[in-house]
């Protein structure tokens, strides 16, 4: 299997715009767009989604969708009312209050994904992108706790209630031909999703990857370790299940002078064996104001560069090209 390289598009709803960037993205040499499908999306822009996920198509491209920010149970940085409009569906902490996060054990919740889950595999594209699925947190607040709602009096665990989730979505998507990919994340963030075996093992799961960022002012060291650790267990996970494996590269809020990071990042998940690897985003974000890297352009470049080596040589020969890399 050959190396296939994406990268993740949101902000832009006009057709016009998003032909000619998915233009640029097919010339920079990707093989797959992942267009973010948010609560906003499936309610005001239906049709013009399935539009550019076609126009995708035209371009050459394969198209993944995820669903940004939806209740608040996956990643991304779009805003959900799903819990402000339906209460009942709303995480609840330990402290009684209603969070702003729908529960995944809700059955309300989940007749939502399906309405969700039908409507974009409708559309013209290839696999269904479950990004970070957790229970509600907070980075500031780690002692937060959810969620104690009276559906997930039932449920022994959050391990328990997400594991039952994803299985219950990745069916659904398999029902209508999708492949589904889930991208964990990394084991030092509250997830509630520890036992990473337990997805891995899932029947309709085909891809399991994850996305091991770095923060502001961590060191090409940790980056390193973190890229090399969460690697390995990724590739050994889709070995023992038969899943394909996927990592993400951070192309956001990248500061300054630290743009190698995303080739020692890059560098390590290919050596390791990952043959599937996303960046996330376009232009290193330029477009997000709470996203944007210091350099977006630069960024832009120095993903491309490396993908197009690690596509042209790999690593089997000519491990010597790569050595600042990894």
């Amino acid at each position: 299997m050959k190396i296939k390289t994406g990268i993740a598009y949101f902000g832009v709803r006009n057709p016009k715009w998003v032909r000619e960037d998915m233009r640029i993205i097919k010339e920079a040499g990707f093989d797959y767009v992942l267009h973010t499908f948010s609560e906003e999306d499936l309610q005001y822009y239906p049709q013009t989604m399935k539009d550019i996920v076609d126009l995708s198509k035209e371009e050459g491209l394969g198209v993944y969708v995820n669903p940004w920010g939806v209740g608040r149970v996956f990643g991304g940085e779009a805003y959900s009312e799903l819990a402000a409009r339906d209460p009942e569906m709303a995480q609840v902490s330990l402290d009684g209050r209603k969070l702003v996060a729908a529960c995944p054990n809700s059955p309300a919740f989940r007749d939502y994904m399906k309405q969700w889950i039908k409507f974009v595999c409708e559309c013209d594209i290839e696999t269904v992108f479950w990004d970070e699925p957790h229970f509600y947190f907070e980075k500031k607040n780690p002692g937060l706790s959810s969620c104690y709602c009276k559906h997930c009096s039932k449920q022994k665990s959050k391990q328990q209630s997400l594991v039952s989730f994803l299985s219950f979505l990745t069916e659904e998507v398999h029902k209508h031909g999708k492949r589904n990919s889930v991208c964990l994340l990394p084991p030092w963030l509250p997830a509630g999703l520890e036992n990473w075996e337990e997805v891995a093992k899932l029947p309709f799961v085909d891809e399991i990857g994850s996305d091991p960022y770095w923060e502001k002012g961590d060191s090409i060291e940790k980056v390193q370790g973190t890229y090399s650790e969460v690697s390995e267990k990724i590739a050994n996970l889709a070995k023992d299940h038969g899943k394909e494996a996927q990592m993400w590269i951070k192309n956001y809020h990248i500061e300054a002078g630290t743009e190698d990071f995303i080739n020692k990042a890059t560098g390590i998940s290919a050596k390791i064996g990952i043959k599937n690897i996303f960046a996330w985003s376009y232009l290193g974000s330029k477009y997000m104001d709470s996203l944007r890297s210091a350099n977006p352009e630069l960024v832009w470049k120095t993903q491309i560069n490396i993908f197009s080596l690690v596509k042209a040589y790999g690593f089997s020969n000519d491990e010597l090209v790569f050595s600042k890399y990894f």
